[in-house]
């Protein structure tokens, strides 16, 4: 079904404007007859449209870039490959890399929400639906850009302008809440399906309903350092009413990939989005380039006896792994005699820190192969493969990421029960009128964050045990983490930053909105001159993305309109309009 609908899609989509020009070329009604393509339409379902602006969230593989290259650096979750050493790491601005989330979802999603939208006021359901989507990428786009065309494009692609303004972003937000609030109340006001709904939804009104509300409660939370009243305001409206919003896994939102082999680069030039795209991106195109998780990560976990430590955290020898989609085979998982072997020889566990490839700071695999025995066992047994060489064993020894989250078939997150507990949480701390308590709303979002990963990415022993997690709780409260407003945003929203290591767009937003936690101040690292490139005398870490380059030529007035608004420069160390203060650091 989705492939079918996908591809239709597709075809429809980019033959539209061909056949148009085809048949203003041509005024003889016979060469009009052999301009047309019978097997192509003029008309493209809104379902259909849904549907492609669904899939391509997380299953545009180029657009993914911008995620390891910058946003999963910058957020501290993960370190280590060279993409995100070389660019977010060593902050350097790369126009190929930072436009594409801007390039690719205003030129396929964006595209077709705004075509579809204007096609479907006679289904109000499906209408609604289309609308909460544009909300979400919207935010996703402003959110990583600042000032960006939004309302200057709320209309159809024949009533657009190619110089778009770029609307302030709390104009933005401002449509937000009054567009949410609309399609919240327009859902279930017709008899049309939304057929076209790839997430686990299937079209529930109801659902989507829930969805669209929790996702004012997180846009308020995100304006309340900077508009606190109309936050509290905005927050309580919905929050009033424990109908209104997620309060369950069983409403959680996220859309579905397929078991599906990758697809790469080809995919994204196809508009191929079946499968989760940054899992992809995070496995790697080789053996050579796996993700890695950084220390920051790490050490919050390590520190804390997280039961999620080792359910993320695993030692791969992957000379054998499959390039099609991971496997447990060829993705040999040493980590228990890895951690057995540091353990005997009074070692510490060395992840990758900020800025840093996994071959800096170099660490030795073990001299003796036979200290780690199914790697001696592999050697002996098949030589010729070269388990041994390559610096493989030295790769080994850092903690990479779990490719059970690497699945081509893995959730496109987009707002979880655990999110909106932290935001309940922290809302209570605000003195925001919230039904339960902060306390409760903490503990059950740690909970929730952690049966997410059991429910949707861990497999085998990697699926956490509940006594493990309740430990882990009973523990984090024995600090008394939410003692104060102050600790309790902190406290909140680092397991807010765990729970959004799988969505770096809200891991990001959320992180500079809070500035919690505590990162590694990536100024005061170490440079490694000869591997990577240094370009901005100001290494903290950005807190924003460059506009892409040819927007200056395209749409220069509008560009340098908004560069003017940040001081004439397009600065990427200049904070959002809701992001109040530095994000803290140690």
């Amino acid at each position: 079904m989705i492939t079918n609908i996908f591809k239709n899609t597709i075809a429809a989509c980019s033959l539209c404007c061909g056949i148009a020009v085809g048949l203003t070329a041509c005024s003889d009604s016979y060469m009009e007859g052999l301009n047309e393509d019978d097997t192509k339409t003029l008309t493209v379902d809104p379902n259909a449209q849904l549907t492609t602006s669904l899939l391509q969230t997380y299953g545009d593989f180029g657009l993914m870039d911008t995620y390891r290259s910058y946003i999963t650096g910058f957020t501290q979750h993960f370190a280590g490959g060279w993409n995100v050493s070389n660019y977010g790491g060593s902050v350097h601005a790369f126009d190929d890399q930072t436009r594409l989330i801007w390039d690719q979802y205003y030129s396929v999603a964006i595209k077709n929400l705004r075509d579809a939208i204007a096609h479907s006021e006679d289904r109000p359901n499906l209408n609604a639906v289309l609308r909460i989507h544009r909300v979400y990428l919207m935010s996703v786009i402003t959110d990583t850009y600042g000032d960006v065309p939004c309302l200057s494009i709320n209309t159809s692609l024949e009533e657009g302008t190619p110089t778009p303004k770029y609307d302030k972003q709390k104009d933005i937000y401002d449509f937000f809440f009054t567009e949410l609030k609309a399609c919240a109340d327009q859902l279930g006001t017709g008899n049309d399906n939304v057929t076209g709904d790839v997430t686990n939804y299937g079209g529930d009104t109801d659902k989507w309903k829930k969805y669209a509300n929790s996702l004012r409660l997180r846009f308020a939370m995100r304006i309340s350092d900077v508009e606190p009243e109309k936050a509290k305001a905005e927050f309580e409206a919905v929050a009033a009413d424990e109908a209104n919003y997620i309060t369950s896994a069983d409403d959680d939102a996220f859309i579905k990939y397929t078991n599906s082999p990758f697809t790469l680069y080809d995919g994204s030039r196809d508009q191929d989005y079946r499968v989760n795209a940054l899992g992809e991106m995070l496995y790697g195109q080789d053996p050579t380039s796996p993700t890695f998780v950084c220390s920051t990560l790490f050490d919050y976990m390590n520190d804390n006896n997280d039961p999620r430590l080792y359910s993320i955290c695993r030692h791969y020898n992957n000379v054998k792994r499959s390039e099609i989609k991971p496997d447990k085979e060829g993705n040999v998982d040493l980590t228990n005699e890895v951690l057995a072997y540091l353990k005997k020889k009074d070692m510490a566990e060395a992840p990758c820190k900020p800025g840093a490839a996994w071959w800096n700071n170099w660490i030795n695999g073990p001299d003796n192969l036979d200290d780690i025995p199914t790697l001696a066992k592999l050697v002996k047994m098949f030589p010729e493969v070269g388990y041994e060489k390559n610096n493989f064993p030295a790769r080994m020894m850092r903690p990479a990421l779990s490719i059970d989250f690497c699945q081509p078939d893995r959730p496109g997150i987009l707002m979880t029960s655990a999110e909106v507990n932290f935001l309940l949480a922290e809302a209570y701390t605000k003195d925001w009128k919230v039904n339960g308590t902060a306390v409760d709303h903490f503990k059950t979002g740690i909970k929730e964050a952690m049966q997410l990963l059991n429910k949707h990415y861990l497999t085998d022993e990697a699926i956490m045990q509940q006594a493990d997690i309740d430990a882990y709780i009973a523990n984090i409260m024995a600090g008394d983490p939410l003692k104060n407003a102050d600790k309790a945003r902190e406290s909140i929203n680092l397991q807010a930053w765990i729970l959004h290591m799988m969505n770096p767009a809200e891991g990001w937003a959320n992180l500079r909105r809070s500035d919690y936690p505590v990162l590694t101040d990536r100024s005061k690292l170490d440079k490694f001159l000869s591997d990577f490139t240094y370009d901005d005398d100001n290494l903290t870490t950005p807190v924003r993305l460059c506009y892409p380059i040819l927007e200056k030529k395209y749409n220069g007035e509008n560009y340098q309109e908004a560069l003017d608004r940040m001081g004439g420069k397009d600065d990427w160390h200049h904070r959002m309009w809701w992001d109040a203060f530095d994000i803290n650091v140690k």
